[in-house]
């Protein structure tokens, strides 16, 4: 069956009337009037009629013959889909008839004997609203189609907060059913957190209890409870609807951040961590420095670097190539992780060159024998590839605040000092003292 309400159509009238001469009359009438007429002459034929065609409105007569005006019109609405709107006729001064053709379904009556101007003016409003009617239900389908499809979760409530709409994207985070929210409240379904905060009593639609219905309400990197209580990242929006001045509901828009979060936590990480190694880079190293010295000063302790150089390092990337040498620094950093305290740090600043901060050590000893005992665990064999690697390391100690007082010249202290141990013969350690002669200076 095919809709003729269209734009550009012409409308199709049915006359239901077990008088011919009526019939007549109104179809010479309406077929002046432009529109295309099909009749009936009772409600059976009525029926049949609107079961075989589309019809942009049925004009049917109260009283007749087997089944009346009422009981075809209650019929028509109950058993089609889209029913046309039923005009009903009626020559009798009947209440009772006219409050049963209202309750079956009509829009209007009128009355005989019949005034032509009155039925032009009355067809065309009733016409003209069941055309609105029908694109407004049309645009509405468009509407929520495009809403069903949205990846976003959107929801719509009524001017009580109550759920009127929800799309199948925000059924799915929130892990519920249509059934189970459509009616309910918004607050007892969106149950939201500020970031920072575990307390999930935000209100979702403040708009309806705060004096100012106006301003929308955007929470960036939230978090949503699911129906099962886990919760997830969002960023949410509710917006105020409003006829004039007054509130009529509001739509919760939200869109779970979970990718975008891990997405920058990844960034964040490859920022501040060696690819290789997975051991913090030289990046993060320069922030943690200056806040590790500034706590120590804070808390009247010392802080000690260790400033590592593999021996023998070169070599095994000459001969072996550099995938060995990359399974030896692996190596490497497994072992020193192992000979530090959960309160200590190592970083890896670059080629064969790692760093330790030990924050944990209370005394110039404590830091020595670290070293000592990273040396003893480089020097063990290396197995890379079927290949026995054998490598050892030259430290370099800077102690703060007893020759030291900033980060950077922290480091250079640290460095300097392993350049010392490593002309002292390598696989050694060594604390940073004034006096010693870096590299290329003269003693002078």
């Amino acid at each position: 069956m095919t809709v003729s309400l269209l734009v550009g159509a012409t409308p199709v009238i049915l006359i239901v009337d077990d008088d011919e001469v009526i019939r007549m009359l109104m179809r010479q009438f309406l077929e002046g009037e432009g529109y295309v007429v099909v009749e009936a002459e009772d409600g059976r034929g009525a029926l049949d009629k609107v079961a075989e065609q589309s019809m942009d409105l049925v004009i049917l007569d109260i009283a007749m013959p087997g089944i009346d005006g009422p009981e075809v019109c209650e019929q028509i609405r109950t058993t089609m889909s889209d029913p046309p709107p039923v005009l009903m006729v009626t020559a009798l001064d009947d209440e009772k008839s006219i409050e049963r053709s209202y309750a079956a379904g009509a829009v209007d009556y009128i009355r005989k004997p019949l005034r032509w101007p009155v039925l032009k003016n009355r067809i065309r409003y009733i016409l003209g609203s069941h055309r609105a009617k029908q694109e407004l239900e049309i645009l509405s389908r468009n509407y929520e189609m495009i809403l069903d499809a949205a990846a976003n979760g959107i929801c719509g409530v009524d001017d009580r907060g109550l759920i009127s709409y929800i799309n199948p994207a925000a059924l799915h985070m929130l892990g519920y059913k249509n059934e189970e929210v459509r009616g309910e409240h918004c607050v007892d379904v969106f149950k939201v957190s500020l970031p920072g905060s575990d307390d999930f009593s935000v209100d979702c639609c403040p708009f309806f209890t705060r004096t100012d219905t106006t301003v929308t309400v955007c929470y960036d990197e939230a978090r949503m409870l699911r129906k099962d209580g886990t919760s997830f990242p969002v960023d949410f929006r509710s917006t105020p609807i409003r006829q004039g001045q007054r509130l009529v509901g509001g739509v919760l828009v939200f869109q779970d951040v979970t990718e975008r979060q891990e997405a920058a936590e990844l960034i964040r990480y490859m920022a501040n961590h060696d690819p290789l190694t997975n051991l913090p880079n030289r990046n993060y190293f320069r922030r943690r420095l200056p806040q590790a010295i500034s706590l120590a000063k804070r808390h009247g302790r010392i802080l000690c670097l260790l400033f590592i150089d593999l021996d023998r390092f070169k070599p095994i990337n000459d001969q072996f190539g550099h995938g060995v040498g990359d399974i030896v620094l692996m190596q490497v950093a497994q072992r020193l992780r192992g000979a530090l305290r959960t309160s200590d740090s190592v970083c890896r600043l670059g080629g064969d060159e790692f760093v330790i901060l030990l924050e944990s050590t209370e005394t110039l000893e404590g830091a020595t024998l670290v070293a000592q005992k990273v040396i003893e665990s480089l020097n063990e064999p290396i197995e890379a590839n079927d290949h026995i690697c054998f490598i050892g390391a030259s430290i370099g100690i800077s102690v703060f605040p007893n020759d030291c007082s900033d980060a950077e010249t922290m480091l250079r202290h640290a460095d300097i000092a392993m350049y010392e141990a490593k002309k002292k013969g390598r696989n050694c350690w060594q604390l940073y003292e004034p006096l010693i002669i870096t590299p290329g200076q003269s003693s002078e």
